[in-house]
């Protein structure tokens, strides 16, 4: 579809990266992508066909992520709704989620460039669930970056410290690695499409 993808190539795509067969595809997967839509969390239908581009493809994707994890759906539709563009005065996130996005897909190219899968700088979101506040904390690490600027820096300890001095309960999702999985089914999907149409 000329500047986006269609409805049933984003689904098809976060199928994939979630491993669901055909039945899951049709049952669990699209009724949770409904519900995300009936929330507003869907472009604005303009007149036409709704266009989604790879940002909320991504959207999707990070929100059944973290409902995967135990959130409300209603709460994450709230939350990306209050942090997805930068604030003025805002504490959290130091970065808008458009910006953690955008970050955790810049190591997709240099690893691409550099013919490898992976990079030192691939992203994990992370998620703290403490007893304070009804919705966690949620930040982001990147375990295996070296900066030159501090070569002994080690993220991954650094992270590890953390939740152990502070007895936190942490779930680390690897961010780069599902939007790489996202890009290259979102690929898939789009050359389905188009073989199907030759065949017809």
């Amino acid at each position: 579809m000329p500047g986006g993808y269609s409805y049933s190539q984003v689904e098809s795509a976060l199928a994939c990266v979630f491993g669901a067969d055909a039945a899951g595809q049709a049952g669990w997967l699209r009724g949770r992508i409904q519900h995300l839509r009936r929330l507003r969390l869907t472009p604005p239908a303009e007149g036409g066909p709704v266009i989604y581009n790879f940002e909320w493809a991504a959207r999707w994707l990070l929100a059944l992520r973290l409902e995967r994890v135990g959130l409300n759906p209603a709460d994450i539709v709230a939350f990306f709704e209050q942090n997805w563009e930068r604030k003025p005065g805002s504490k959290f996130p130091m970065k808008s989620l458009r910006e953690v996005i955008e970050q955790a897909r810049t190591p997709i190219a240099k690893a691409r460039k550099a013919k490898t899968r992976h990079h030192s700088d691939d992203v994990w979101l992370i998620v703290t669930f403490d007893f304070h506040t009804e919705f966690p904390k949620i930040g982001l690490v990147q375990p295996y970056r070296r900066p030159h600027s501090n070569p002994e820096l080690d993220n991954a300890k650094g992270f590890f410290d953390y939740s152990r001095s502070d007895v936190a309960d942490v779930v680390a999702i690897p961010l780069t690695e599902s939007l790489r999985m996202l890009e290259t089914a979102l690929e898939e999907a789009v050359e389905a499409t188009e073989t199907r149409s030759e065949r017809v």
